[in-house]
């Protein structure tokens, strides 16, 4: 009789490797996740800062904001105000922007009306200097709610347009706790 020199795995070995390639997974996974969320919040700030380059601009060209409304106090734009001016920031609006000027350029995931969105799929929130006086007063419920989570309170938000993303959000309870998300980092702004 002839015996085989041909050395094969035992199954104990062989789930030994799948078990350590397991653990090696398991270790893996939450890095990558992490990479892909940062990678989401600096899309977010650089979308936050061209957004409130495009209003500047078109405040520059036309002195008036982007909005169908007039607007003499500071204010948040609400989600309809909000989509009519994204409408009239990449130039599908002509009623209020004549020359059909792109002030922002979108990608393909636009849908007029529908607004600009942040990398988890969630409106931007624009904050407007109503009164144009250079700045936005804390009394503004999303200046109070930021500088409450970064221990300034009462103090004037020293931009004349303001955009953020409320970033991650896992709740609707989180959705609706702006200064609880800002104290996790969560948010994303564009001062």
């Amino acid at each position: 009789m002839k015996t085989s020199s041909c050395k094969r795995f035992t199954l104990i070995e062989l789930l030994v490797v799948i078990a350590i390639i397991g653990i090696l997974a398991g270790l893996l996974l939450p890095a990558i996740g992490s990479v892909r969320n940062n990678a989401k919040k600096s899309k977010a700030s650089s979308e936050c800062q061209s957004l409130k380059t495009a209003i500047i601009m078109f405040e520059s060209e036309y002195s008036c904001w982007p909005t169908d409304s007039s607007i003499t106090a500071d204010k948040t734009l609400s989600d309809s105000e909000y989509d009519k001016m994204c409408d009239i920031l990449v130039g599908d609006d002509t009623k209020k922007n004549p020359k059909k000027i792109v002030f922002y350029e979108v990608g393909m995931g636009y849908k007029k009306g529908e607004g600009i969105r942040d990398p988890w799929g969630n409106r931007y929130k624009v904050i407007l200097d109503g009164n144009f006086d250079g700045k936005i007063d804390a009394s503004v419920s999303e200046v109070t709610a930021f500088n409450a989570a970064n221990g300034r309170n009462g103090q004037d938000l020293r931009v004349r347009v303001g955009v953020y993303s409320r970033g991650v959000v896992s709740t609707d309870n989180d959705f609706n706790n702006l200064s609880n998300l800002a104290k996790k980092k969560k948010t994303v702004t564009s001062w």
